[in-house]
């Protein structure tokens, strides 16, 4: 209770406690060359920060982050046996050869993260400032899942007019994603009066450990490995991304609220 009465008085005494919500939303459409894909790449979310002044422009607080993304991974391949003409029986075929098809790729998330942060604020004019934010933060999103659409151009060559209705896809695997993020985040801000501050906001600059996590092995009906759970395997692991992150968020917008 003491420490809380002395947070109090010291924001109180240093223009108080403030908050600012950030967010953004971008859709890029994606250009493929296989009739069943991926159509659009997508990112949108937003974060919360509540800042505690310490000083005259530095600030200390807590800051979460809620944002869902469809993101394009590198394509995959797959292996299809190649048939030869039927055996003399009738009942079978020799494989003949491999092919080696092609089979795109999307991984598709929403993650929530908490982390802290440090803020120097640098005043422009009577109304604009610069803001650094130093931060990190770790973000968890269990319903992740990899898309496989599968490259079906050789199906073309049959007749088989009702094709296109039984296609399948995408395929499905599910896994589960953890980013470990610091990095710099740099906003210009604009008063509006005494108490909101409108902005933008960029990632300059940040270091991001990705962990993807995949379910054991999924089987068919007959027990074999499923080829795309296979492939899934190639995509699972602990990336590393060092840059800033503003190709990847885009730049947000934000409010800064400052009731105390």
């Amino acid at each position: 209770m003491l420490f809380l009465i002395s947070v109090s008085a010291y924001c109180q005494e240093k223009k108080g406690i403030w908050f600012e919500l950030d967010g953004v939303y971008w859709e890029k459409a994606l250009k493929q060359t296989q009739s069943i894909a991926p159509e659009k790449a997508r990112f949108g979310g937003g974060r919360f920060f509540a800042g505690i002044p310490l000083g005259k422009s530095w600030s200390l607080g807590l800051m979460g982050s809620h944002h869902s993304y469809y993101e394009p991974q590198e394509t995959g391949y797959t292996n299809r046996s190649i048939y030869g003409p039927p055996a003399e029986d009738g009942n079978s075929y020799s494989i003949v050869g491999i092919a080696r098809d092609p089979v795109l790729v999307g991984l598709q998330n929403e993650l929530v993260g908490f982390g802290l942060f440090l803020q120097k604020s640098i005043t422009l004019g009577e109304r604009t400032s610069v803001n650094f934010n130093l931060f990190s933060m770790r973000e968890r999103g269990a319903n992740a899942k990899l898309e496989f659409y599968p490259d079906y151009s050789y199906l073309f060559w049959w007749p088989c007019l009702n094709c296109l209705s039984i296609v399948p896809g995408p395929f499905l695997i599910p896994v589960e994603e953890t980013n470990w993020r610091t990095g710099l985040d740099v906003s210009f801000s604009y008063a509006l009066n005494n108490w909101v501050d409108v902005g933008l906001r960029a990632n300059f600059l940040e270091f991001r450990k990705q962990i993807i996590q995949k379910e054991p092995m999924i089987s068919n009906h007959m027990g074999q490995p499923n080829q795309f759970s296979v492939l899934g395997d190639i995509y699972a692991g602990d990336y590393f991304y060092f840059g800033s992150a503003v190709p990847r968020e885009g730049i947000r917008i934000s409010l800064t609220f400052k009731p105390f």
